[in-house]
């Protein structure tokens, strides 16, 4: 919503009159995603934590401290890629509603239809395979590191699709 709202209203006419260059204000924009969403994530990830060991008692004593600390760390950055994910494909279709129509379908719905019958293919889905850093066990082709990195790539490829399609357009 941070980028889409740009669009609406000629906002993004102004932003790109105080800043002409257009990948100075991406760049801005993406780190003002970025750095909000990550430092209220991992307090959010800390308390999830916290909650479900107290709610879980004596069953919660099987995670180690590094995979606590995993999937505190890991579900804060996460959080903080998905966010990057849905800031590029907003930049590209340049509406929060096409985003949104596009994102929720694609990550809620489309990853597990696919998820059984596809095999591999659907654990380097983006929401899926940032997912893993989360689990304590996982099976598949990918860890819960290099799962979390499929999930940076897909942002990568939207953030420079954004970055692409915001050169190449008028506001």
């Amino acid at each position: 919503m941070a980028v889409a709202a740009e669009y609406h209203n000629g906002a993004l006419r102004l932003s790109l009159a105080a800043t002409p260059r257009r990948g100075r204000w991406f760049a801005a924009k993406v780190a003002a995603i970025a750095v909000p969403t990550l430092l209220v994530s991992l307090p959010a990830a800390l308390a999830a934590l916290l909650a479900a060991r107290a709610g879980l008692g004596p069953a919660a004593g099987g995670l180690t401290a590094a995979e606590q600390i995993r999937g505190v760390v890991g579900g804060g950055v996460y959080l903080t890629l998905m966010a990057l994910l849905a800031a590029g494909v907003a930049t590209v279709l340049r509406s929060g509603v096409a985003t949104l129509s596009l994102l929720i379908p694609f990550i809620l719905i489309v990853s597990f239809v696919i998820g059984d019958g596809a095999g591999p293919v659907a654990d380097l889905m983006p929401d899926r395979a940032g997912q893993l850093v989360l689990y304590r066990h996982h099976d598949g082709i990918l860890g819960p590191w290099t799962g979390l990195a499929v999930t940076a790539l897909w942002a990568a490829a939207a953030l420079l699709a954004g970055a692409w399609s915001l050169r190449r357009r008028d506001a």
